[in-house]
């Protein structure tokens, strides 16, 4: 079944509608002006929205780009149907952060919370990658010397920022634990609570709370369904993915295999 742009926008919720008015902006200016427009970063759930809305604009080209193949958090790239939308034009550029950091893990959330607080905008941040001794930041071409210059310390420890070759790009192995479970129903607080090792009460309280995601998107009802292939993250706490529904036990209670990434 078809949509058109009136369905969409009357199912999103505000905050999305604002994003898709800014990307409507783009078009017209790529089309205005016959050249390239960019994005903002946009994690999964917002990229599939939009390339529905990107799809039915008549006379224009698009592509999505994060630096790699696999990136979590691209931007589209705009221009008119009779140009090319192409990677070479996503102004994106690679930032290393190294330092003395191999006595104290630093995890994800501390290079994007060292990055927000010199007053970066979370949409202008694509991938951070981080591996033992510093992390990579994908980012946008206009703001990435602002950091370069200005980011000095993660969690307190000093760190060196420098702006190097995208071909310097390196893909840090994903860790992942995989944990059995059995839960009474598919409820997001239930099956959350077993993988993450809480208690249900705890993470009703983080869901109710609005800082857990399935599939990128805010889920505030405890209540709310998952099913296999969806991914869970929580603030703090990182992210799974329901890998099997195998069934119910003879006890009645649902079997599940969950990855926990790290």
């Amino acid at each position: 079944m078809t949509v058109n742009r009136k369905e969409i926008l009357e199912r999103t919720n505000p905050e999305d509608r604002i994003v898709i008015a800014r990307v409507l902006d783009k078009i017209q200016s790529a089309i205005k002006f016959a050249g390239v427009e960019v994005t903002d970063f946009y994690d999964p759930h917002r990229q599939k929205l939009l390339s529905q809305v990107l799809a039915l604009e008549p006379g224009i080209s698009f592509i999505w780009a994060g630096g790699y193949e696999e990136a979590e958090r691209r931007r589209a790239v705009i221009c008119p149907d009779y140009m090319e939308a192409s990677t070479q034009d996503d102004r994106l550029r690679l930032l290393s952060i190294t330092g003395n950091i191999k006595f104290r893990d630093l995890a994800h959330r501390d290079f994007l919370g060292a990055i927000l607080g010199l007053g970066i905008k979370r949409e202008k941040i694509g991938d951070i990658l981080v591996y033992e001794g510093g992390s990579q930041v994908i980012a946008d071409s206009d703001i990435i010397e602002y950091i370069a210059v200005n980011l000095i310390k993660v969690n307190r420890l000093g760190v060196e920022a420098q702006i190097v070759p995208r071909e310097q790009l390196k893909l840090p192995e994903e860790q992942a634990k995989e944990i059995f479970a059995t839960v009474s129903s598919l409820r997001l607080d239930a099956v959350a609570a077993a993988g993450y090792g809480v208690s249900r009460s705890k993470m009703a309280d983080e869901i109710r709370a609005e800082k857990v995601r399935v599939n990128w998107v805010a889920i505030s009802d405890c209540a709310y369904l998952v099913q296999e292939g969806d991914r869970i993250s929580i603030t703090g706490r990182g992210r799974m993915e329901i890998d099997r529904v195998k069934g119910e036990t003879r006890k009645g209670r649902i079997a599940l295999i969950i990855k926990r990434y790290f």
